[in-house]
């Protein structure tokens, strides 16, 4: 990881809060508004309560992590699924100034925001991981067909998760080698598993119709289900990537379940009920969960702010090296790839 990618993650003198507040009037909404924090990864993500009792979301962007044609080009692939019923995701709210994104600061301290309407609803049913996983796969395939036949608007720019923007050494969320961690032993295991993953997905390549535009983070936690069905939210992480790493996006932080052979199983029964896969596709399934669980080894050395990672840190590490012996002897997923 380099000095200016841990710039980007240091915790800085950045009030998360107040420029919340400062970011606000942007949108015609009262700054002494109440926010409450949902999310502090990447970017800071609050529900907004208003006096009338209605409610908005407000994303803060951290500076330095996504520009403003980035963050332009995510919002255009929503509006384009959105147009066209492809799913459900909550709509983009105008600056006044009918931007769809706000900038507010000073010079050289600029901040950028996004603002989108409140959905309710609840992630789907953790006690019913299979069927939640059934809707997750048919979601993952209807964005991958709608945005097959896409043609992106001009200056669309959006990062490509491949392995090196992934696990390398100038990693997106840094690399899993700057795990302190990691000891000796769990790093020859990891590193054998990150040697044999990029010669699998290498061989694998990018074949047409299954590399493209993809959410890149659709797990349940991004899934709210209400009574009109599923509503797919947070596209920070959309990108150009392979269609079964949603798969492994959609797996993430539960790799080691003892269930995962069933959950994957679920999954791709959704997902082949509106696109096709092949064996080629299947067989590359676990490089993609490996590929995966080594980004999230990275991401926990560089998300010490995250509450997320704080909860999930204990014993990743560990099971990381659990499931990487199990990849390496040819048995992760045997059984769900085949059912």
């Amino acid at each position: 990881m380099t000095a200016g990618t841990a710039s980007v993650w240091a915790a800085g003198d950045w009030h998360w809060e107040a420029n919340g507040a400062a970011a606000l009037p942007l949108y015609g909404l009262p700054a002494d508004a109440p926010l409450t924090l949902l999310s502090f990864s990447e970017n800071a993500v609050y529900r907004v309560d208003l006096p009338e009792g209605e409610r908005r979301i407000l994303r803060l962007h951290r500076p330095g992590y996504r520009t403003g044609e980035e963050i332009g080009s995510e919002l255009s692939l929503i509006a384009t699924l959105r147009d066209n019923a492809v799913l459900r995701s909550p709509a983009v709210l105008p600056t006044l100034a009918g931007e769809p994104i706000g900038a507010f600061g000073t010079p050289g301290r600029t901040q950028l925001a996004v603002l989108f309407e409140f959905v309710p609803g609840a992630p789907p049913d953790e006690t019913r991981l299979p069927q939640a996983f059934l809707q997750l796969g048919s979601v993952a395939a209807r964005l991958h067909a709608h945005a097959a036949g896409w043609t992106p608007p001009p200056g669309f720019v959006r990062p490509d998760w491949d392995v090196d923007t992934a696990i390398g050494p100038q990693g997106m969320w840094g690399c899993w080698r700057d795990n302190p961690e990691i000891g000796e032993a769990a790093r020859a295991v990891l590193e054998a598993a990150d040697a044999k993953l990029r010669r699998e997905i290498a061989a694998y390549g990018r074949p047409e119709g299954r590399w493209g535009l993809i959410h890149g983070d659709m797990r349940l936690a991004n899934i709210l289900v209400d009574a009109a069905g599923p509503c797919l939210i947070d596209f920070d992480d959309c990108g150009f990537g392979w269609h079964l790493y949603e798969l492994a996006c959609a797996c993430s932080f539960i790799e080691q379940r003892e269930d995962l052979d069933d959950i994957v199983a679920a999954w791709l029964r959704g997902y082949r009920a509106v696109r096709p896969l092949d064996p080629a596709d299947l067989a590359a399934a676990p490089a993609m969960l490996l590929l995966r669980r080594l980004l999230l080894v990275g991401w926990f050395a560089t998300h010490t702010h995250s509450a997320e990672a704080c909860a999930l840190a204990p014993g990743f590490v560990a099971d990381s090296v659990a499931i990487a012996r199990r990849y390496l002897a040819d048995g992760y997923l045997r059984r769900g790839l085949a059912a």
